[in-house]
């Protein structure tokens, strides 16, 4: 089995496999019994930060902050306001799982930078989201805004990183089924992924 550093999709010829902390399942229309022949190779120590249903079709929400909370990313970096920071747990059942990926800054344990670090590029379908940050902590979200990532990197605090797109949760539905939401953000992002 070829080795992949994270969980997420991976791609071989024209089937698309999504691995997770249970294994690897074809989700190419068609074809769910083809077993993967990727292997997942990530520390141990770290767990998938999620556990997605099966895809469904449907129409999606077509809103930035939850485009950037979707099972679609592109390792980009945005800011929301601490007003705005409850969406993010909200939008977050867009990609449930095992552990949260909402992290509050001031309880996580130090070094934080290196705790966060190995969670950047651990999947490429949800977002790393950390909420709390204060003014003093601009300079360890800096470094981590430079480091490499396969995921969006969601800061949340009153001050917004250089370089970070500020997301507003105006508009959004406050009774919506966000894990459905997120189910059909991933049937959507299977179908138009290339061949």
């Amino acid at each position: 089995m070829p080795p992949v550093s994270s969980y997420g999709l991976h791609r071989q010829d024209e089937f698309l496999f999504l691995h997770e902390q249970d294994g690897g399942r074809c989700v190419s229309p068609g074809y769910g019994r083809l077993d993967s022949p990727f292997e997942v190779r990530v520390p141990h120590w770290l767990r998938c930060p999620h556990q997605l249903g099966t895809p469904e079709p449907g129409p999606t929400l077509d809103h930035p902050l939850v485009r950037a909370m979707g099972p679609d990313q592109e390792g980009r970096l945005f800011h929301v306001r601490p007003v705005d920071s409850l969406w993010l747990w909200r939008l977050a059942w867009m990609t449930p799982g095992h552990e949260r990926f909402v992290e509050p800054w001031p309880v996580l344990r130090t070094p934080r930078i290196k705790r966060i670090q190995p969670k950047l590029t651990l999947t490429n379908i949800a977002p790393v989201v950390i909420t709390n940050t204060g003014p003093g902590d601009l300079l360890d979200m800096e470094i981590l805004a430079a480091m490499p990532r396969t995921r969006n990197l969601i800061i949340s605090g009153p001050l917004r990183p250089p370089g970070a797109e500020t997301l507003d949760p105006a508009g959004l539905p406050l009774e919506h089924d966000w894990p459905a939401e997120g189910r059909r953000q991933l049937y959507h992002l299977i179908r138009r992924s290339p061949a």
